[in-house]
């Protein structure tokens, strides 16, 4: 964080399959955001057993939401659409596409749903308008309330269908925020903003939250004994385990890769450090020991090495050290305050908080120091990324607006779009790996 840096520096998918030529026909045909905005239209779902209330625009609205955030796709109005849900079919033999075409959509998701009880069946399936053939197709079951989990699943599909990579949309997203009062508390949301769920009460300060690798589990710094001290928590049974209770800093606490141990920022003597430790918080090896400050650890994808912050060379700055040990070379070299390093899942390039011309913006940086990039610029403060799971985007804060909020960034800067909105500064944001 700008400022304080020094301190605190089960759903089954069933897989209907199109014809591979008409798949091959369109899969990566979108290369980037913004390079070309594919026309999509998503038809509310058909009602097949006459219940279910707003189930059916709710499916295509998650869906919308979620493909505006990528900044490949053009949504067509809803009120331009000829055919209505009830009155037409889902499948290629029962849909006009001229219907479609006229209106400018080259591809189209349609589908019905059934619910008994709390029981929900939804079968989706994705067409290209232009060639009138089924690209792809899922059938999905659950709770009713696991219909944003099925829709952010479906907008997953379709991003693999366009661009040859799965979507981010099925993960979660924690963060800090005082939406509630003055004090900082932990929560978490779908990227579709859905879903919203609080998930510490200490009337106190937690900050830096970070997903384990299954995305069932949360690392997070928390005041409420008065020092700040690491902490789990279980994201479904709410069971919280102290890991690090060291006198001074514990903060800053990132899951390796496979799971087995934590990488922190811990305070000796007045000094703060990079230590790798167990999930029981048992000390595994020290990363840093000099009369630097280091903080901010981020784990390669790979597990071998950590990227972190130091002021080492005067202000601070990007390096990345060896797990088993070596000397820490420099990453950044452009500026002289660079902090809050993110490693991309993809392992290519490191993102991290740069102030410039008295602001700070997002930048990424090639794991080599080399092709420095700017992301983010203009007013308000512009702070701590984080990486999907798909390499593709990153969530960050923003004071551009006023208050602190949540906005998500393709990786090269070109779209971005805010997440979150009302009161309260929302800040420190974690993207978790996908569900499954």
């Amino acid at each position: 964080m700008k400022r304080s840096w020094l301190v605190v520096g089960a759903l089954l998918g069933i897989f209907m399959r199109a014809p591979e030529t008409s798949r091959a026909q369109v899969k990566g045909t979108i290369f980037g955001p913004g390079e070309r905005s594919y026309p999509i239209a998503l038809s509310p779902l058909k009602s097949l057993s006459g219940g279910g209330g707003d189930l059916a625009t709710q499916f295509a609205d998650i869906i919308g939401r979620d493909l505006s955030l990528t900044g490949y796709f053009k949504l067509l109005d809803r009120a331009a659409y000829i055919e209505k849900p009830d009155a037409s079919g889902y499948t290629a033999e029962t849909i006009n596409f001229d219907n479609w075409s006229v209106i400018g959509a080259l591809a189209l998701m349609k589908g019905a749903y059934t619910l008994e009880g709390d029981n929900l069946t939804i079968e989706v399936r994705l067409f290209d308008v232009y060639q009138r053939r089924q690209l792809a197709g899922r059938r999905y079951h659950g709770s009713a309330s696991e219909l944003r989990r099925m829709a952010n699943k479906f907008a997953d599909e379709i991003m693999t269908q366009f661009t040859g990579e799965r979507g981010p949309f099925d993960s979660r997203i924690a963060f800090a925020s005082t939406r509630d009062g003055r004090f900082k508390e932990i929560y978490a949301m779908s990227p579709d903003s859905g879903d919203l769920q609080q998930l510490t009460k200490t009337s106190t300060i937690n900050i830096s939250p970070s997903w384990s690798p299954d995305s069932r589990v949360l690392l997070y710094t928390s005041y409420k004994t008065r020092n700040p001290n690491l902490y789990a928590i279980d994201f479904f049974g709410g069971r919280e385990t102290r890991i690090s209770d060291r006198p001074g800093l514990n903060l800053g606490g990132k899951f390796s890769p496979d799971g087995t141990k934590i990488a922190l920022t811990v305070e000796e003597n007045g000094n703060a450090d990079i230590v790798v430790v167990d999930r029981s918080g048992g000390l595994v090896r020290r990363i840093t020991d000099n009369w630097s400050i280091d903080v901010s650890p981020t784990w390669s994808p790979d597990g071998r090495q950590i990227a972190f912050t130091s002021n080492r060379a005067g202000g601070p700055q990007i390096y990345v050290a060896g797990v088993d040990g070596g000397e820490a070379r420099r990453v950044t070299f452009t500026g002289t305050y660079n902090t809050s390093p993110a490693w991309s899942p993809k392992g290519d390039r490191i993102a991290y908080v740069s102030r410039l011309d008295g602001g700070f913006n997002l930048f990424t940086v090639k794991v080599d120091g080399g092709d420095p990039h700017q992301l983010t610029q203009g007013t308000g403060d512009n702070e701590d990324p984080s990486w999907a799971p798909d390499g593709r985007y990153l969530v960050f804060s923003s004071s551009r607006g006023g208050h602190s909020k949540l906005f998500v960034t393709d990786a090269s800067g070109s779209s971005q779009v805010q997440l979150t909105h009302g009161g309260g500064d929302d800040t420190s944001p974690a993207w978790s790996r996908w569900l499954d």
